[in-house]
């Protein structure tokens, strides 16, 4: 249940993404701010760009400075840091008895906004959204919004270190909202200002409490209710019922309306993401001022130490990926069309769980997984290392009441994440620093605010109990094969956290392996993980064990493949290209799915496909090499030059198919599959060149 509990509303103010449709008229109205602005970083000439916008798509990614490699990117001067100034001329004309708001989704690290010169606000935080009130800064005409962006690193904001490019910028899309004098609050900490409690679920009936934030404006008057509808999938009403609005102490106001709907459909993963839409309208003396609809996807959730994750008392073993947010050319700038792209290679592969490492992801990531079933994990950037200091835990509580109050609505997301790889490259300045005991203030506040979702960690420290004991369950980044050991060490790593926290759970939260798609070797080799040798091969070799070894333990919760894409992280100097981390399934482009990414979907999704590996590797030595194939057809047939090798093979238990000693002929070959399931028939073909 998300419980309600008001804070102190200060000068921190952030608001969700919200869907709107369907207004009365004279109610809400949006405005698109994103498209062109005037820009300039320091004292550079400015320039028009397009928001959204990062100055780091470029020098982010470029690799570190010294030519020497780590992973502290996030903390790293290798890329432009400082304050970038954005500003343009607002399309408003301030109408009679209207209120007025600018949203922004997301701006790195510290901003500042000001309208003809009047600060409204500002706010501390890469990844959260922000909402500021300017009606008293507008003018009749001529109005200019000014934001700057600053994304030097703070000491006082999260996160304070991480393997990956804190991209500065207005990189999120921006609003403009026009409400009635009375109005849903968009302007609290970043909630849609509608918060859903599942209170309980079953088969039978479903108990829902909605609480809807009211805001009124200097000239608000009359007497306020809130009627509120849930709808079922197919738009008929299901539930109704209305509640008046009780005075905030310091913030705005509330109306707590209980629901019950009868014979629920359940929000059943990628099998059924059935949804149902929460309307809740404030009405003043009947006349409607202000609606705001909600995604409602009942459910209930757990985690089994035993059985694993529990998605309506059912266990299930997640399959799930890492994503970074940042896309060649972009950085963190991207479209709904980009997000839109990435969560389709996601579903394509079959994956049904998504961590959002290290941060909060956009609203719209989160409205697609709602859609299609995807198990969020999502995830405050407690990355490395926390301070104890007033200040540092203040503006971790913050960052994590945004995540919770901005997204808590969202059924796929079913845990919340508190930290990852604690005390990992510390230095002596943390020295005497109390990590611990902040980590278990957030545990608190997260729970003050969420009694509903478990809390969980990810560690690479299995010695450190007292941190591994904080989160209500727990999860461990593994590298074997990679960092340390060969790929089935991954059956030894996940016995010894079993057997060190039984009561726990566990789940791998991170394995993966390093792929430049134009290195290649016949005979697999472990390569050295910092060097620039990373062939496909090995990648998707490391996989197939590492992932034999975690689907036979059916107690650990969960898997997240590190990483779904290339990322970028300036400090990285291996693989093909400096300030890239290439442990990602797919290129940082988008444009290659590597041979890893087909083991998964061979395996994950059921949709009858073959696919030849190695197909990159086009220019070729030896005229006798090893064919493999990843399918899920019954049978596959292997042909070389149009004739036939050997019989039919059947897949393992792991959806590969081997033929050893394959003849090819000096100069072009054509290598072709054929695959048939249930009378289905799928192939696949390259073409390799063996140089005499």
């Amino acid at each position: 249940m998300l419980s309600l509990r008001l804070l102190p509303k200060n000068s921190v103010s952030v608001a969700l993404s919200v869907l709107v449709c369907g207004l009365a008229a004279d109610a809400r109205e949006t405005v698109d701010l994103t498209g062109k602005w005037t820009f300039s970083f320091g004292n550079e000439a400015s320039q028009k760009v397009d928001v959204p916008h990062t100055w780091n798509a470029e020098d982010g990614v470029a690799g570190p400075k010294s030519g020497k490699g780590s992973a502290l990117s996030a903390q790293s001067s290798s890329y432009k840091r400082g304050v970038g100034t954005y500003e343009r001329e607002l399309p408003v004309k301030p109408g009679k008895d209207k209120r007025y708001f600018v949203r922004f989704d997301g701006a790195s690290i510290v901003t500042d906004v000001a309208v003809n010169g009047k600060p409204v606000g500002r706010h501390e935080g890469a990844f959260g959204a922000f909402c500021f009130e300017i009606t008293d800064a507008l003018k009749d005409s001529g109005n200019t919004i000014t934001v700057k962006t600053d994304n030097t690193f703070n000491k006082n904001i999260l996160p304070l270190a991480g393997d990956f490019t804190m991209f500065g910028g207005l990189y999120r899309p921006v609003t403009l909202i026009e409400t009635e004098q009375t109005c849903i609050a968009p302007d609290y900490y970043a909630s849609p200002g509608v918060l859903i409690s599942q209170d309980k679920v079953t088969p039978q009936s479903a108990s829902v409490t909605v609480n809807t934030l009211v805001s009124s404006g200097k000239e608000a008057s009359g007497k306020t209710e809130v009627k509120v509808d849930i709808r079922d999938a197919k738009g008929k009403v299901v539930a109704t019922g209305s509640g008046g609005v009780s005075a905030g102490t310091d913030g705005p106001g509330r109306a707590e309306v209980k629901l019950n709907i009868a014979r629920p459909v359940l929000w059943q993963g990628r099998s059924n993401p059935y949804l149902y839409k929460v309307t809740a309208r404030t009405l003043v003396d009947g006349k409607e001022t202000d609606r705001v609809e909600q995604p409602l996807g009942l459910r209930t959730i757990g985690i089994d130490p035993k059985k694993g994750f529990l998605l309506n008392g059912k266990p299930m073993q997640i399959k799930g990926v890492c994503r970074h947010q940042d896309m060649e050319g972009k950085g963190w700038a991207l479209s709904k069309a980009d997000e839109e792209k990435d969560m389709k290679m996601i579903l394509d592969m079959g994956a049904d769980g998504l961590r959002t490492a290290h941060y909060p992801q956009s609203g719209h990531i989160y409205d697609i997984c709602d859609k299609s079933g995807v198990i969020v994990w999502s995830e405050v950037s407690a990355v490395e290392r926390v301070y104890d200091n007033p200040a540092f835990k203040d503006n971790m509580k913050q960052q994590a009441t945004e995540m919770l109050l901005q997204h808590g609505n969202h059924p796929s997301i079913c845990m919340w994440g508190i930290f990852n790889e604690i005390y990992h490259q510390c230095g002596s300045d943390m020295k005497g620093v109390d990590m611990e005991g902040t980590l278990k203030e957030l545990k608190q506040h997260i729970k003050s605010l969420d009694v509903s979702r478990p809390v969980v960690g990810a560690t690479n420290q299995q010695g450190r109990r007292s941190l591994n004991e904080i989160p209500d369950y727990l999860a461990a980044n593994m590298y074997p094969g990679w960092y340390g050991g060969g790929p089935d060490g991954m059956k030894g790593s996940v016995e010894g956290y079993v057997k060190a926290y039984p009561d726990k759970g566990i789940a791998v939260s991170e394995y993966g392996h390093g792929a430049d798609i134009a290195v290649h070797e016949e005979q697999v080799k472990q390569p050295a993980p910092f060097s620039r040798h990373h062939p496909e091969e090995w990648q998707s070799y490391g996989h197939e064990r590492n992932y034999n070894a975690i689907r036979q333990r059916p107690e650990v919760w969960g898997s997240f493949i590190w990483n779904m894409f290339d990322f970028g992280s300036s400090e990285r100097s291996e693989g093909a290209k400096p300030g890239i981390n290439d442990k990602g399934l797919v290129t940082y482009d988008r444009q290659t799915p590597k041979d890893a990414y087909f083991f998964y979907k061979a395996n994950w999704n059921p949709e009858p496909m073959a696919y030849i590996t190695s197909r990159r590797f086009t220019e070729r030595k030896a005229t006798e090499t090893t064919v493999k194939v990843y399918t899920n057809c019954d049978s596959v047939t292997l042909y070389v030059n149009g004739k036939q090798v050997g019989k039919a093979a059947k897949p393992d238990d792991l959806c590969i198919v081997k033929w050893d000693k394959v003849q090819l002929k000096p100069g072009e070959n054509t290598v072709k599959v054929v695959s048939n399931r249930k009378g289905k028939r799928v192939s696949d073909s390259c073409t390799w060149n063996v140089r005499s």
